[in-house]
């Protein structure tokens, strides 16, 4: 999720439930190629904190560009962490995405030009075993029948070689009427159309996404796909862990029978992440880098007594300019550490 699902919630949620694979928020290909020599923006864009189970998110329509970024990905995995996959991202609705940038939802328009760009992707990273997915709406303005959805997904497969798609169960509507917002929620779901791509592309791996904002929920949607005869492989959240994070630390052992992996309580959390957020502040500082830093743990007591007041308390600190950057001219700010402020 965009200015979301940055390396500072990702290391929160590991910490909450370490089974879960990760996502970064998409980054496009050129802001990664434009940045390669800089160390701040390579390690922002790139560091996974994890060497397992994180996939990075890729925006881009040139074949070469995405390439090129795969390149700068894979020099850079030995200092800021493997990535276990790279996804071309095909599902933005913005306008910012579809229609300046031309990429995101507006690439399911054609797929040919989407089959070269997995393909280029696939040339850089198969040899580093860095699987190549690809993340699509279900459709996008007319183009929202289930037969156009499986012509996408046939030409990717058969042209790019894809074999993983996560698919956002709602089509994108393009034309300017819609917000990302209203992406998000008006057009309807239509669960049945991705269970109906399991049963007919059962060699492919299968991720449902959109709707989903329980463990209840995720099972109730997991079990849909093998009432259907194709089980589906995964089930994509992101709202839901945004809006109450704890509520998920239960997903390691409901989900894949792993228990007691992850932070016990929420005092143990925001002390290990308070760590995270002292060695993170060397490099970001700025008042602006202490929001990134702290926003993960907004919502940690949302629906709790007390959320009120934790939340205000983030505020204030976020308020609070940090201390200088590393490699940076000085900037005034609190040497108080993060992990202090915190408790």
């Amino acid at each position: 999720m965009m200015e979301y699902t940055d390396v500072h919630f990702r290391h929160l949620t590991h910490l909450i439930s370490p089974p879960i694979t990760l996502w970064s928020e998409m980054v496009t290909a050129m802001a990664i190629v434009n940045t390669k020599h800089d160390p701040f923006y390579m390690r922002r864009f790139l560091r996974t904190s994890r060497d397992d189970r994180t996939v990075l998110q890729l925006g881009g329509s040139d074949p070469s560009m995405l390439a090129e970024a795969c390149e700068v990905v894979v020099a850079n995995m030995e200092e800021h962490g493997r990535w276990t996959g790279v996804n071309l991202n095909c599902g933005c609705p913005s306008d910012k995405v579809s229609l300046k940038g031309c990429f995101g939802a507006r690439l399911m328009s054609d797929p040919t030009l989407v089959g070269d760009c997995v393909r280029s992707m696939k040339s850089v990273l198969d040899p580093h075993g860095v699987e190549v997915s690809v993340k699509c709406r279900i459709g996008v303005d007319d183009r929202d029948g289930y037969e156009d959805l499986r012509g996408f997904i046939a030409t990717v497969k058969g042209r790019g070689g894809c074999t993983s798609f996560q698919v956002h169960a709602r089509k994108a509507v393009l034309d300017g009427t819609f917000s990302p917002v209203d992406n998000r929620n008006i057009p309807p779901l239509k669960y049945e159309y991705v269970y109906r791509l399991k049963e007919e592309f059962p060699d492919l791996d299968i991720t449902l996404n959109g709707g989903v904002n329980s463990l209840g929920e995720v099972l109730k949607v997991a079990e849909g796909g093998r009432g259907r005869g194709g089980g589906l492989d995964g089930v994509m959240v992101g709202r839901g862990i945004v809006a109450q994070p704890w509520y998920w630390c239960s997903a390691g052992e409901v989900l894949y029978g792993r228990r007691g992996e992850g932070a016990r309580t929420r005092r143990e959390l925001i002390r290990e992440y308070g760590k995270w957020a002292d060695e993170e502040e060397v490099w970001e500082g700025s008042k602006k880098g202490r929001r990134r830093i702290l926003r993960p743990v907004v919502n940690i007591f949302n629906g709790e007594m007390g959320g009120k007041r934790w939340r205000n308390r983030i505020d204030e600190i976020m308020k609070t300019a940090g201390s200088k950057r590393k490699g940076y001219a000085d900037e005034s700010g609190d040497d108080t550490k993060l992990s202090e402020l915190l408790e």
